[in-house]
C-alpha cells in the first residue's frame, strides 16, 4: 500500500531541537535519567534540567533517543469518529479474510501494524499506522494512531464500519476494490449522504429527526449545533465599491452551545430564513428500556457543502445509578459505542430515505 509523499525528513534533530525538548515539562526527570543512564553518565539530583538538557544536548542521538523524546512530546489521539458504508451482494467471510491478509502484508511493508480478528461472519481489522504533521516541532511531529474497519454482516451483504479519517477511509475502499476482484463483480455501496438534498429546510429536518426520533432512546438535551451557510457567489455586474465591502462581510459558521440548544430563538432565526442549515449536533439520548443511562452523541457531515461525509462519536456515558443519572461521566464500553452505532446508522439511513422522497416527490 502506497503512501501520501511528505516533506522535509524529520529524523534529523539538531542539538538545539534536543535542548527545547528536554526543557519542556512533558518530558519528565525519569526520562532524562534514562538517556543519560544509557550512555553510562551517572548525574546528581541538584543538577538543573537547563543544565542536563544543555550538556544532552552536546552529545550523539540516535533514533532511540529521537524516538524516546518524541513519546514524550508527541500529541496524545483523540477518540475518532464512526463512519459506515453499506455494501450490497454476494461476499463471503473468507473472499474478505483472504483479501484482508493480502493488504496486511502490503501495510507491514510500510511499516503498519495490523491485526484481523473473526467472528463467526464479522471480521475486524486493527491498524496501527503513524500520522505526520510537519507544522509542528521535530519531536511532535510523528503520531501513532490506531483505527479500525469492521465488517458486520447484514442480510444483503455488509455494513462496514470504520474509524473515520482520510487514512482509515482510502485503507477501508482498498479492501472493497480487492474483494470487488475477487468476486469479479462491483458492488452496490450506500452512505449516509444528503448531497442530493439541496433544500436546507430539509437537511435541517435530517438533524432534528435524527435528534428527537431514535428508537427507545429519547432526546435528553441539546448541547450543541452548528450551522453553516456557503459563501455566496460573487456577481460580476457588480463593480460598486460598496456593495463589493458588503458582499465581503460573511458568517460562514455559528456554533450554539448550552442547553436545549434545539428550542432557542436565535437557532430558529438562522435556519428559518432558508441560508443557514445544520451540520453538526451534539446532544444526550436515555437508553430507556435498557440500562437507564445516559448517552452524549455527536453527529456531523464533514463536507458541509455538500452534507457528505457523515460520522458520528459516544462521546461519554452518564451511568444510571440506583435509578438516578450521574452527573460524573465515564469513557463508553465497546458493547456501548456498538449500541449507540447501531441506533444512529439505523435512523439515519432511514431518514435519508424519506427525505429524498419527500425532496423528489416535490418536483
Amino acid at each position: 500500500m502506497s503512501k501520501k509523499p511528505f516533506g522535509p525528513s524529520l529524523y534529523y534533530a539538531s542539538d538545539k531541537n534536543v535542548f527545547e525538548a528536554l526543557t519542556q515539562r512533558k518530558v519528565d526527570v525519569q526520562t532524562i535519567y534514562k538517556l543519560f543512564e544509557s550512555r553510562n553518565i551517572l548525574i546528581s539530583k541538584k543538577t538543573s534540567r537547563d543544565e542536563l538538557a544543555k550538556y544532552f544536548a552536546r552529545l550523539n542521538h540516535d533514533y532511540y533517543d529521537h524516538r524516546d523524546i518524541s513519546s514524550k512530546l508527541g500529541v496524545v489521539p483523540r477518540r475518532e469518529r464512526i463512519t459506515s458504508m453499506d455494501i450490497i451482494g454476494d461476499v463471503s467471510v473468507e473472499t474478505i479474510k483472504i483479501c484482508a491478509d493480502a493488504l496486511k502484508k502490503e501495510m507491514q511493508q510500510m511499516g503498519d501494524v495490523v491485526q484481523i480478528s473473526r467472528n463467526g461472519d464479522n471480521l475486524a481489522v486493527n491498524i496501527q499506522y503513524s500520522s505526520f504533521n510537519y507544522k509542528l516541532s521535530e519531536f511532535s511531529q510523528v503520531q501513532v494512531r490506531d483505527g479500525v474497519i469492521e465488517f458486520i454482516k447484514t442480510d444483503a451483504g455488509y455494513i462496514i464500519r470504520n474509524t473515520q479519517n482520510d487514512f482509515i477511509n482510502s485503507t477501508r475502499d482498498l479492501l472493497v476494490i480487492k474483494a470487488e476482484k475477487s468476486n469479479g463483480v462491483d458492488f452496490e455501496k450506500n452512505k449516509v449522504s444528503l448531497f442530493d438534498i439541496t433544500s436546507h429546510k430539509l437537511r435541517n429536518k435530517f438533524f432534528y429527526n435524527l435528534i428527537n426520533t431514535i428508537p427507545e432512546h429519547p432526546k435528553v438535551d441539546v448541547t450543541d449545533v452548528y450551522v453553516y451557510k456557503a459563501k455566496p457567489d460573487m456577481d460580476e455586474n457588480e463593480t460598486n465599491e460598496l456593495d463589493q465591502e458588503f458582499n465581503d462581510v460573511h458568517i460562514e459558521r455559528v456554533l450554539l452551545r448550552g442547553r436545549d440548544v434545539t428550542r432557542s430563538e436565535l437557532l430558529n432565526e438562522l435556519v428559518d430564513d432558508d441560508t443557514y442549515y445544520i451540520i453538526k449536533a451534539g446532544w444526550n439520548i436515555e437508553d430507556k428500556l435498557g440500562t437507564g443511562n445516559v448517552y452524549a452523541v455527536e453527529a456531523v457531515f464533514s463536507d458541509p457543502v455538500n452534507c457528505t461525509g457523515f460520522s458520528f462519536l459516544l462521546r461519554r456515558v452518564y451511568p444510571s445509578e440506583s435509578g438516578k443519572v450521574s452527573s460524573r461521566f465515564r469513557a463508553p464500553s465497546k458493547g456501548e459505542v456498538d449500541l449507540v452505532s447501531r441506533i444512529i446508522e439505523n435512523r439515519s439511513r432511514d431518514l435519508v430515505l424519506e427525505l429524498r422522497e419527500e425532496f423528489f416527490g416535490k418536483k
